[in-house]
C-alpha cells in the first residue's frame, strides 16, 4: 500500500508539474512591429504569465544547441505578469531572418512580494520566423487585405497559398474587425484565420474606423502598439518609404451614433502636426519611392463623408508636397481608382476591394500592384 500511495503521489506531483510547464498560448504569436534591428512579439496566453521570447538565426542550426538570449517583458525595471504580451527583440541585422520562441511562466500565487510562486518554464513547440527590414534590399513586396470585418473564410480565401517567406509584410488596411466590444474580437478574428501565415511574416495594421468602436476599443494596443500618440508611423523596405495615417472615424464627432464619445478632430490634428515633419526626414525624402497607406482614401468627390472631405483638405496639401507617389486605401468596399489630378491629388490613389487580395511588388521607381480574387484568379495589374 505505501508503494502504491508513493507511485501515486509522483504521478500527481509530476502531472501538476506537466501542467504548470504547459505554455498555454491562446492566440497568437504575431509581429506587429518590424524594422532593421529589432521586431515585437505580441501574444495572448490563457492564464497570467511571465513572458519572454528566445531568438535565433535561422541559418540551419538546431536551436536547442545554442545559446539564446532571452528578451523578457518589463515596466520599469520589473518582468510583468500578465496574459496579453508584448516582447521587444533588439540588436539584429538588417534583411535577416530570425526563429524566435514565445515562453513563459504561468504565475501560481503572487499575494506574496518576496515569494512569488511561478510554474515550470516552457516554450512554444515549433519556433517561427521574422525577416527584419533592409533600406538597401532592391525590392520591397508585400499584400495588402482590408474591410474584411471578421469574414474569416473570406479572409482565408484571400490568403490561401501565401507564404510569409514570400513577402516583407502584410498590410491590414483597416476595418478588419467591425468593433471591439471585446478584444478577444480581434485576436480571434485578425490572427487566428490566417495564424500560419503570421508565422513568418510581420503584420502592418492600419486601423480603420471600425476599429475604434466598441466597450474595448481602449485595448487595441494590446493588437498593434501606437505610434507617436496614435496610430501613425513611417518605416522604410528597399526602394520604398512607407506613411501609415489613421483616419479616424468617418462622420463628424457630433453624429449621434458616437452619443458624445469621439473625439476625432482633435486626434486628426494631432497627427497633422506630425505628419508635417515626419515627410520632410532626410531618410523618408531619400526613398525612390513613397507610399501612403490610409484606410479611408483621399479622392474627391461631392458627396464625400465628414472625415474623407477633412483629410482630403488638411491632409492631401502635405502628401503632395512630399512627392508621394502612391495611396493605397480601403473603406469603400469596392474597386476605385482615382487617378493623378483627378482631383487635387498629384499621385494615384489606389482603393482595394473588400473581397480582393492587393500583391504589391517595388523595383526601383516601378511600382507593380495585382489584383486576386478568393479562388485566387488574378483578375488585374496595375503599373506606376
Amino acid at each position: 500500500m505505501k508503494r502504491f500511495l508513493t507511485a501515486a503521489l509522483c504521478l500527481f506531483v509530476c502531472t501538476l508539474a506537466l501542467q504548470a510547464a504547459k505554455h498555454k498560448v491562446k492566440y497568437g504569436p504575431w509581429v506587429p512591429v518590424v524594422d532593421e534591428t529589432s521586431f515585437t512579439v505580441n501574444w495572448v496566453t490563457e492564464v497570467p504569465t511571465q513572458a519572454w521570447v528566445e531568438v535565433a538565426p535561422d541559418d540551419g542550426t538546431n536551436f536547442y544547441k545554442m545559446e539564446r538570449p532571452r528578451f523578457y517583458e518589463t515596466l520599469g525595471g520589473r518582468t510583468v505578469t500578465r496574459t496579453s504580451h508584448s516582447v521587444t527583440v533588439t540588436g539584429l541585422k538588417p534583411g535577416t531572418r530570425y526563429r524566435y520562441k514565445v515562453c513563459g511562466r504561468e504565475l501560481i500565487d503572487g499575494t506574496n512580494s518576496y515569494s512569488v510562486v511561478f510554474g515550470q518554464p516552457a516554450c512554444s513547440y515549433t519556433p517561427t520566423t521574422v525577416k527584419t527590414l533592409d533600406a538597401s534590399a532592391p525590392t520591397c513586396k508585400f499584400t495588402v487585405v482590408n474591410d474584411i470585418h471578421a469574414r474569416d473564410a473570406v479572409y482565408k480565401q484571400l490568403l490561401a497559398g501565401k507564404k510569409g517567406t514570400d513577402m516583407d509584410f502584410l498590410v491590414m488596411n483597416g476595418d478588419m474587425v467591425s468593433h471591439n466590444i471585446h478584444i478577444d474580437t480581434t485576436f480571434k478574428h485578425v490572427f487566428q484565420p490566417v495564424q500560419e501565415l503570421l508565422n513568418h511574416t510581420a503584420a502592418i495594421y492600419v486601423r480603420g474606423n471600425h476599429e475604434s468602436r466598441g466597450e474595448e476599443f481602449d485595448r487595441f494596443p494590446e493588437a498593434f502598439p501606437m505610434h507617436n500618440g496614435g496610430w501613425y508611423f513611417t518605416f522604410r523596405q528597399g526602394p520604398a518609404a512607407f506613411v501609415v495615417l489613421d483616419g479616424g472615424e468617418d462622420k463628424p464627432d457630433s453624429d449621434v451614433e458616437y452619443n458624445g464619445t469621439a473625439a476625432f478632430d482633435q486626434y486628426r490634428a494631432a497627427e497633422l502636426e506630425w505628419l508635417k515633419t515626419a515627410v520632410k526626414d532626410p531618410a523618408f525624402q531619400a526613398a525612390p519611392v513613397k507610399i501612403c497607406l490610409i484606410h479611408i482614401p483621399m479622392s474627391w468627390y461631392e458627396d464625400i463623408w465628414y472625415a474623407q472631405r477633412r483629410l482630403y483638405e488638411d491632409f492631401l496639401p502635405v502628401l503632395n508636397a512630399a512627392g508621394i507617389n502612391l495611396m493605397i486605401s480601403g473603406h469603400l468596399h469596392k474597386y476605385v481608382v482615382s487617378e493623378k489630378g483627378e482631383g487635387n491629388n498629384s499621385f494615384p490613389i489606389v482603393v482595394n476591394s473588400n473581397n480582393e487580395r492587393m500583391d504589391v511588388t517595388i523595383e526601383g521607381k516601378k511600382i507593380t500592384l495585382r489584383f486576386y480574387d478568393t479562388a485566387g484568379k488574378l483578375l488585374r495589374t496595375l503599373n506606376y
